[in-house]
């Protein structure tokens, strides 16, 4: 118990504003303004995608962490897609367009403190270079955004 205290009080406030931000900002848009009960349920995927990464990586303890990998990102984005596009529970879609967007904040605040993004390709053999690491960082937040746009539609 004391572990999952640690865990919420350790998140940056940046990822749970930006998370809550952003599921109001999809659901508003997604039920115009006349909620339903899947919106609800939406929001309800959405708070566990906050912390659901971060206790994965605290139960398993994971050092380093297998899900801060390009490699974890794209085989993510694919299961992501799959998810927005053939779910009808509301609650998976929460889920992981929450997590998505967690792992670009994760992603973000790595540019911002070192500059790049080699740690999240520790599992690729050879050195990406800093405009191949900005490029798919790029065409993940294009993903992101155009799985966004499919569950909304």
């Amino acid at each position: 118990m004391d572990q999952l205290k640690k865990l919420f009080r350790s998140k940056p406030r940046i990822f749970v504003y930006g998370a809550v931000t952003y599921l109001l900002v999809v659901g508003l848009i997604k039920w115009l303004f006349h909620p339903a009960l899947d919106a609800l349920w939406f929001f309800l995927g959405g708070a566990i995608g906050v912390y659901f990464l971060d206790a994965a990586e605290v139960f398993f303890a994971l050092n380093p962490s297998p899900f801060r990998s390009i490699v974890f990102v794209t085989l993510f984005s694919g299961v992501a897609f799959f998810v927005v596009t053939s779910s009808t529970g509301t609650i998976g879609s929460g889920l992981v367009l929450s997590l998505y967007l967690q792992m670009l904040l994760w992603q973000i605040g790595e540019l911002r403190v070192a500059g790049n993004l080699n740690s999240w390709y520790r599992l690729v053999r050879d050195p990406v270079l800093p405009s191949t690491q900005r490029t798919i960082f790029i065409a993940t937040i294009i993903v992101f955004l155009v799985e966004s746009y499919l569950f909304i539609r």
